[in-house]
């Protein structure tokens, strides 16, 4: 009786908590927002190379992170390289996760690149 009140006791508890990252997926995405954050600070000071740098170490740490795709495309965008600016922004549509405002805007990128691709020609 004792050992069952023990499992049910043990069952119990696991249930009540939220299931937490391994350590290494948690130190990825902190790296990851660190990344994100400092690509925003050099982008805003002008330094878009540096920020695309950054911007492409994050996607290699999270290969999945929406975010980080999309700023990615914004950024090239922003250059002038429509295809990069096209490609990331289909990967930020495809990771979105059914958010509705990063798909939104990943689609306007997609437009963008597709009239200044039309421009060029």
């Amino acid at each position: 009786m004792r050992y069952c009140a023990l499992i049910l006791l043990l069952t119990l508890s696991g249930c009540s908590t939220l299931p937490t990252p391994p350590k290494d997926q948690q130190q990825s995405l902190s790296a990851a927002d660190t990344l994100l954050a400092q690509a925003d600070t050099k982008a805003a000071n002008g330094e878009i190379q540096q920020a695309i740098a950054v911007l492409e170490r994050a996607v290699r740490l999270q290969p999945r992170n929406a975010q980080a795709w999309l700023r990615l495309a914004e950024l090239y965008l922003s250059q002038g390289e429509y295809r990069k600016a096209e490609q990331f922004a289909g990967r930020a549509e495809q990771f979105a996760a059914g958010d509705r405002t990063l798909i939104r805007r990943s689609k306007i990128v997609i437009k963008q690149a597709h009239e200044g691709q039309r421009g060029r020609d």
